[in-house]
Parts: structure tokens; sequence; C-alpha cells
């Protein structure tokens, strides 16, 4: 005997004007939320930087702290010292109070303050990397390759100010 599907109450399935609603209300929301979709992917790189440069600004501190309370800790290894307890980058012939000149010792630098996790670094065209690094007015700028460049975090080895630009 042939198995027949019993159809209670006569409905087969979506009217034409109901598929129609639902088409409109999910264009609706297509349509508020794509453009508010370029401001919520600008939001997460602004907070990107902040973090690293946050995370930046506790590594300076602690070595800075480091330096005020045991000068001979081993905790200092690989990174100079100015003579105001900030840490500046390892360069030959480095000379107090003069400011970073290359991008090797800002490299060298971002990854002796940044110990765990640190996001990726390059000085060239390495797209697939989370930073770029170049040396500016003597000090390291770091640019967030995501954004384009347009946010940045600077490091000053002169006075330890670790700044951000997120705008």
């Amino acid at each position: 005997m042939p198995t027949t599907l019993l159809n209670v109450g006569g409905n087969r399935g979506f009217s034409l004007l109901q598929s129609a609603i639902a088409l409109a209300v999910m264009m609706v929301g297509i349509l508020i939320l794509v453009p508010r979709m370029n401001d919520i992917i600008e939001d997460a790189w602004r907070a990107h930087v902040q973090s690293v440069g946050t995370s930046l600004q506790t590594g300076v501190m602690i070595f800075r702290k480091v330096w005020m309370t045991d000068r001979n800790s081993t905790l200092q290894e690989g990174l100079a010292i100015n003579q105001y307890g900030w840490p500046v980058p390892q360069e030959p012939g480095w000379m107090p109070g003069a400011g970073v000149t290359t991008t090797l010792s800002c490299e060298a630098l971002w990854n002796s303050l940044l110990d765990i996790e640190v996001p990726t670094l390059t000085a060239g065209d390495n797209a697939s990397a989370d930073f770029r690094v170049e040396v500016v007015e003597g000090h390291c700028r770091y640019y967030h390759r995501a954004s384009g460049d347009r946010f940045y975090i600077d490091y000053s080895s002169a006075d330890g100010r670790v700044s951000w630009n997120i705008r």
C-alpha cells in the first residue's frame, strides 16, 4: 500500500506575499548593517593598536622600575637603558641622548618589550605583518598595516613616552 503524506489545514508552504515580506526585511537589515561594517572594522583596528600600545608602555615601565630598584638585574640583559632609566635599542656606537637610527634596533626593542605573543613586525613591505616599523625623528614608529598605516604607535627612548595615533 502506498504511503501518502497528510496535508493538515491545506498549507503547502509560504505564499508569495510572505516570501516577499521576508526578503524585504532581510534587505533592510543588510542596508543597515553593511555601512556600519566599516566602522566596526575600524573600531577593531583602533582597539588593536591601543592594546599593543598599552602593552608596549607596560613593558617600558617594567624595565624602568627594574632599573630604579635593581640596576644589576638580569632582566635588563639585551636592552640598553639610558641615563634616565628608559629602554633604548642597542645599537653599535650608541651615545646617550642620541636618537634611534635603525629599524633593526626598533625591531629588537619591540621584541624585548613585548615578550609574549608579539604582534608581527616588518621593516619592509610584508603585507602579512601586523605592524611596519620606521625611524621617525630619532624615535621608533610602528604603523598598523591593516589600517593602511593610518594608525601608529610611537616610542621615544629619550623620555620613555609611548603614544599612539588612532584618529
